[in-house]
């Protein structure tokens, strides 16, 4: 752990040891639209963290002070600085009071130009958030849970270069735990003391007591991480902060009564650090119970448990839907399609999701579009997966990527078609990987394209990816729309009419695609991928509340790729908060790690961990992302532990 030698400003800091297992970052520049993009290499091992007082004055305005530190080494010196103070470049910090993630920024000084191991802290101490982007957090229990991208700038000052993907040191749970602390308004009279003390008085057995603030506004939060001793029957040792399965603080520090004889007496004492208006300010606190003082049963003292009870059908079968998304890479050719089916069935799930129109690949026989040529000469993907499938007890829903396309389909499009339905930005330049959904061309082809398929094949379902727009188009049709629409140029559009102009586009597809579907192949399911975040999603013409309500969607797959599970259960509250029936809701969640290029399998217990938060939201399935890292070790663990009961789609 470090620990920190405060002043008024965070001044020194002395290393006693590391509390995460260090990770390498080796620099790569993303490119991203208005920068120059970087390419200069670099890498840097992160070792520890920590933020250096467990309470925090924070008044509930957009900036205050973080004593947070990172313990850095430059493996490959470069000319440049990470931090984390624009748009997407932000540490994640949740909120264990109400489960909100809010985007927190800092501007420390990672700096790969010089060789050794040092210390990042933000400048000025100071840190903040963004109004305008996001609510700001209430006071109570927050914890960094996760980081979004680093900012590249250059070492010597000036505009910055790009941004680079953050390596999962932030998501460890030993360097969670230290990154745990309290906010509260420290502005006037506050208090600090120890509030609470349980034990069941038995030899060995457990203890446990609560640190609380109550701040200048007379609300009272619990205190974590406070390196506290316990003394009982003359042997001394540390307390240690309590954690929940899915590693939330329950707001009790905790130890155990000596083996043997009972002490007359417990005896807490120590120290608690608290960054206040005026600077870093520590409260020494001391405490003694006499024996039997707050006595409670062991059992009563035991953390609560995930917990869940799966519906069943009215013969016993497990009621659970279990998809497993299938990239086209994958189903070119028959052994690639067997080997997906038959790892799909070890893995106990029954639902799979392969990728039939991606770019300009199309993996079927239509009249609108010819099939790949990177198919298997013979073969038609779409229909041995769907007899593959079956055979094995396994639903098939083709997946179907809307609006990403690529710069050769949309040429062979308006060779064909005779529209461009290219995607513009605001300056006039092409939107690589992209297509105009607002071209009703467009929409009438994909439309066709998908219940063609629901009607041509034996399929379960159509499944709908990418259902989005992929950004704003500033073409001059939609221009030209957009005005006659709403009397404004489109260049003036509010969020609130970006909204509602990108969904009637979306929803056309959603709404044509369940009827035609619904037509030629009644019991075929409609499913829909969308953004975890219901606010990013409606940006880009996404209302999955609004399409289930309506019947056009029977299953909503919210992205929920995070490795942090708490963040998962934030995000899918607010579809269970936004559903007016939640049965309607399975979670998408992901087997890999890390981004780009430098992704590999999640270890199959944060994989087990997921699924059973979705379950004991209430959530009636799961989909995941995807194939090509479903490893061994996960099968493994769905078929022996998780999915050891065979189970129907729930929406069957």
């Amino acid at each position: 752990m470090i620990r920190l030698l405060v002043s008024v400003v965070i001044a020194s800091l002395c290393m006693t040891g590391a509390s995460g297992e260090p990770m390498v970052l080796e620099v790569s520049g993303r490119h991203v639209e208005g920068g120059p993009g970087y390419d200069g290499g670099g890498a840097v091992r992160l070792i520890d963290a920590e933020v250096a007082a467990q309470v925090v004055h924070y008044d509930g305005s957009e900036e205050f002070r973080l004593p947070l530190a990172i313990e850095y080494e430059v493996v490959e010196t470069a000319p440049i600085v990470l931090n984390s103070r624009l748009g997407t470049e932000h540490y994640e910090l949740y909120h264990f009071g109400n489960a909100r993630t809010v985007p927190l920024y800092v501007r420390e000084q990672i700096d790969l130009s010089r060789p050794g191991r040092r210390i990042a802290i933000p400048r000025n101490g100071r840190a903040w958030f963004d109004a305008d982007r996001d609510a700001l957090p209430e006071r109570g229990i927050v914890g960094i849970r996760g980081h979004r991208y680093f900012l590249i700038d250059p070492a010597e000052g000036g505009d910055w270069l790009d941004i680079t993907d953050p390596p999962g040191f932030f998501l460890q749970r030993e360097v969670d735990r230290e990154l745990t602390f309290t906010l509260a308004d420290l502005s006037g009279e506050y208090s600090v003391r120890l509030s609470d003390f349980q034990s069941t008085w038995e030899p060995g057995g457990p203890v446990r007591v609560s640190v609380t603030v109550t701040d200048s506004r007379g609300d009272t939060f619990p205190v974590v991480n406070a390196p506290l001793t316990m003394t009982a029957g003359g042997e001394t040792g540390e307390l240690a902060t309590q954690w929940t399965p899915l590693q939330e603080p329950t707001g009790w520090l905790v130890g155990a009564l000596p083996e043997g004889d009972v002490p007359n007496e417990v005896a807490i004492a120590g120290p608690v650090t608290l960054l206040t208006p005026d600077g870093p300010r520590i409260v020494h606190l001391s405490e003694s119970w006499d024996r039997g003082t707050g006595r409670l049963a062991a059992e009563e003292m035991e953390i609560a448990m995930l917990g869940w009870e799966l519906p069943e059908t009215a013969d016993g079968r497990v009621r659970e839907t279990r998809g497993l998304w299938i990239a086209t890479g994958d189903v070119l050719d028959r052994a690639g399609i067997d080997t997906a089916v038959e790892r799909s069935e070890r893995a106990n799930l029954n639902m799979v999701i392969p990728d039939v129109f991606y770019r300009n690949t199309f993996l079927g026989h239509s009249d609108l579009m010819p099939i790949s040529d990177r198919v298997e000469e013979g073969l038609d993907p779409i229909a041995y997966m769907t007899e593959a499938c079956h055979q094995r007890g396994l639903e098939m829903h083709p997946w179907f990527c809307i609006s990403y396309r690529s710069p050769q389909f949309n040429e062979w499009f308006e060779e064909t078609y005779g529209t461009d339905v290219r995607m513009y930005d605001e300056s006039g330049e092409r939107v690589e990987l992209a297509v105009d959904v607002h071209r009703p061309e467009y929409r009438d082809f994909v439309v066709d394209l998908m219940v063609g398929v629901a009607r041509d094949y034996d399929v379960d379902g159509i499944h709908l990816d990418y259902i989005r727009t992929k950004g704003r188009c500033f073409c001059d049709a939609c221009r030209a729309e957009f005005a006659e629409q709403f009397g404004k140029p489109l260049t003036e559009a509010t969020d609130e009419e970006w909204i509602e102009w990108q969904r009637q586009a979306i929803g056309d597809i959603v709404r044509r695609t369940a009827e035609g579907v619904a037509e030629v192949n009644p019991d075929a399911i409609i499913s829909a991928a969308v953004f975890a975040g219901l606010h990013g999603g409606a940006m880009q013409g996404q209302d999955p509340a609004g399409w289930a309500r309506q019947g056009w969607v029977d299953v909503v797959i919210p992205m929920d790729y995070s490795t942090s599970t708490l963040a998962i259960r934030a995000n899918e509250r607010q579809f269970l908060e936004a559903l007016d029936d939640d049965d309607a809701l399975a979670t998408g969640l992901s087997l890999y790690m890390g981004r780009g290029e430098t992704t590999h399998s999640r270890p199959a217990s944060l994989v087990a961990e997921q699924i059973n938060l979705v379950r004991s939201m209430g959530i009636h399935g799961y989909v995941l992302f995807s194939a090509d890292h479903l490893s061994d070790d996960q099968i493994e663990m769905l078929r022996e532990d998780v999915n050891a009961r065979d189970a129907v789609p729930f929406y069957r």
